[in-house]
């Protein structure tokens, strides 16, 4: 349900949302047929490559309903195997002794000068570190991607990445990361819409 995790923003004033993380997720194996239902069954839409990202939405039985941006710019809602997915957060702290959580975010635009459109975002996101009693800090780095909506239908997606060094006590933390989305395009972005937000710790 796209509901889910696409949170639209439009507005000639301020605007702001709270949006909720989704589970991320790697293709890790090719090519991977991605069906319109959980079941061979169903229909095949395409097919996934090795190392795509996708976002997780719900699990029937063993197959797993997902959405991605397909390389040539559809967005893609379907069926995949579960077998075939691993979670990109577990992934990429599974050597790590600190691990990071994010737990929430706040999204907040500014109208453009003609108030016809978006002309900046700020996206607050929230996490937790964990880690041994031995660590005081820990390097963290926050990814987001939304998609601007822009003027005569085109949908161009667009990543930001910031990175912060947050302290540990007693092996725990809490912090907030600060992303800022400039929609750098001639052509006026109408609304953004927030497709997903994670937090990975690095060793330091």
């Amino acid at each position: 349900m796209r509901q889910k995790f696409m949170f639209v923003l439009f507005s000639l004033f301020l605007i702001s949302f709270d949006v909720s993380a989704l589970d991320y997720y790697r293709v890790t194996d090719e090519p991977i047929n991605v069906r319109s239902g959980p079941g061979t069954k169903f229909p095949v839409l395409l097919k996934a490559k090795k190392g795509e990202q996708v976002l997780f939405i719900k699990k029937q039985g063993d197959w797993a309903n997902i959405f991605f941006l397909h390389s040539d710019g559809r967005q893609v809602e379907g069926w995949m195997h579960g077998d075939y997915l691993q979670r990109e957060s577990d992934n990429r702290q599974e050597n790590t002794t600190v691990k990071a959580d994010s737990i929430g975010a706040h999204l907040k635009c500014l109208p453009n000068a003609q108030k016809s459109g978006v002309s900046s975002c700020m996206l607050d996101i929230d996490f937790t570190v964990t880690g041994p009693l031995s660590e005081t800090a820990a390097e963290v780095r926050c990814e987001s991607e939304v998609l601007l909506h822009l003027k005569g239908g085109e949908v161009k997606p667009l990543q930001e990445v910031g990175r912060i060094r947050t302290p540990i006590k007693k092996g725990a933390g809490a912090a907030r990361m600060q992303l800022m989305v400039f929609p750098l395009t001639k052509v006026l972005v109408e609304k953004v819409t927030v497709v997903d937000y994670r937090c990975i710790a690095q060793d330091s």
